[in-house]
Parts: structure tokens; sequence; C-alpha cells
């Protein structure tokens, strides 16, 4: 095995171990918001605006726009369920 090949096998863990820390950034800050929504919604006929949420979102250190990105996973995911201007838990 050349260098250059060990280099190339080298760059390519690094960029898979990049992606798993990107992903697992992405679900540590899904859960952290999972925790928020179930601290505001004790059952799952209750909801609570979205912008409570984002509200504290922010007071935890996630910004506005990343927030909405992760409720929209959230939605996606099936976790929550966003109505208008509310969530609530699926």
């Amino acid at each position: 095995m050349t260098s250059l090949e060990n280099y190339e096998e080298i760059m390519a863990l690094q960029r898979q171990m990049a992606s798993r820390v990107v992903q697992e950034n992405e679900m540590d800050l899904q859960l952290k918001l999972l925790d928020i929504i179930n601290d505001l919604v004790k059952n799952k006929q209750q909801q609570v605006q979205k912008a409570k949420v984002f509200t504290i979102a922010e007071m935890e250190g996630i910004a506005d726009e990343q927030c909405a990105r992760l409720l929209q996973s959230l939605d996606d995911l099936g976790y929550i369920r966003i109505v208008g201007a509310y969530v609530k838990r699926a």
C-alpha cells in the first residue's frame, strides 16, 4: 500500500468520523427538544405554542432556525405533530 493510498484511507475514515459526530449532535439536539416538549405537554391531548418551545429552546442554547429544523425533523419522524402554531406529542 502506497503512502497516497494510506492518506486516502485515513481521509475517508476522518470523513466518516466527522459525519458520525454531526449525526450524534443532531440526535442530542432532537432529544433535548423532545425533553422540552415533554416537560410542556404532559399528555397526548395537550398542545403547546411553538413560540413557547422556541423560547425555552433558545434558553437551552438552540437557535431559532435550528429549532425550526429540529421540530420539522421530529414531525417527519412521527415523534411530534405540528398543528399550525402548536406542537403536540404524537
